[in-house]
């Protein structure tokens, strides 16, 4: 007998006990009572036993119909989790997923993430590579990157996740004893921060004056290849940084970093995350993609 035929009658018998009756099965299958009674016996034939007693006044299972009824329902309970699973494809996502992102903004929102998409397809091997210097996904062999740079290559694909801005601020404490720069020229006669990347210290702050963009270079007391380590020179008071805004933003709401300088700064800036155009074709990559996107909907409607 095929297992597809012992599915099908474990699947009768289970509808059997569940309409309570074989006249109301009958009703329901859209069977006839004989037929109904026919198809029951040669089940209880193939195992031996008798599973229904059928001559009592009421609809009553056999002690072998109970042992019967409880295995039927687990198996088909098991059958039916291992179909959607299979067609879920969740638990048989395997491969590698290589992640480049901005050093802050991945200890503080992506690593979380990704450990939380990695419980839901555990045969993943996942590695996520932070760094403040402009990546090259081809060159560093990376599936996805979140950048602020946008692709110049055809074949890649840039999904905007947050629109924000690069925002000038210091501590409440630095402006207290510094005084806050009413204009960018200003700025020469302060503490300035800056990060750098790919051995450049960005230190030419662009800034828009009476509708043009002018540029302004700092001499910066203190440089850092770390977004993170800047962030924190800024808590603790020694100057004035050129920082993305939705990696202060806790700070920036609850006062711990004050912005400047806003009138002279219109400037966004988007986050991006970035893949190579044929990626999203392959389950593993869609699947991601879709996590993050849900993940940043989130994001930007609690805090940005």
């Amino acid at each position: 007998m095929k297992i597809r035929d012992k599915v099908n009658d474990l699947e009768f018998f289970l509808k059997i006990v569940e309409a309570g009756s074989l006249t109301r099965a009958a009703v329901l299958l859209e069977s006839s009572l004989p037929s109904m009674s026919r198809r029951l016996s040669q089940i209880e034939q193939r195992f031996g036993v008798k599973l229904i007693d059928r001559n009592s006044r009421r609809f009553k299972l056999t002690e072998k119909g109970e042992y019967f009824l409880e295995n039927t329902q687990h198996i088909l309970s098991l059958l039916e989790k291992m179909e959607n699973n299979l067609q879920g494809e969740q638990d048989f996502l395997t491969g590698r997923l290589r992640i480049g992102s901005l050093n802050q903004f991945g200890k503080q929102h992506l690593a979380g993430w990704i450990a939380e998409f990695a419980k839901q397809y555990p045969h993943l091997n996942i590695e996520l590579l932070l760094s403040d210097s402009k990546v090259d996904l081809m060159e560093q062999e990376l599936d996805f990157s979140f950048q602020i740079e946008v692709p110049l290559e055809i074949d890649y694909c840039s999904v905007p996740l947050i629109q924000g801005k690069k925002i000038y601020c210091a501590s409440p404490e630095y402006f207290k004893k510094f005084g806050i720069p009413d204009n960018p020229y200003s700025l020469a006669d302060h503490h300035c921060l800056c990060l750098i990347r790919n051995r450049h210290t960005f230190s030419e702050w662009p800034f828009m004056e009476n509708g043009k963009n002018t540029i302004v270079k700092v001499s910066p007391q203190l440089s850092s290849s770390s977004s993170e380590i800047v962030h924190q020179w800024v808590l603790a008071g020694q100057g004035i940084a050129y920082k993305l805004n939705w990696d202060i933003q806790a700070d920036l709401s609850s006062g711990k970093i004050v912005e400047c300088l806003t009138e002279f700064n219109p400037l966004h800036r988007n986050l991006y995350m970035v893949y190579r155009e044929n990626n999203s074709t392959q389950l593993k990559y869609k699947y991601f993609i879709d996590f993050i996107k849900n993940k940043f909907l989130i994001l930007r409607n609690s805090v940005l």
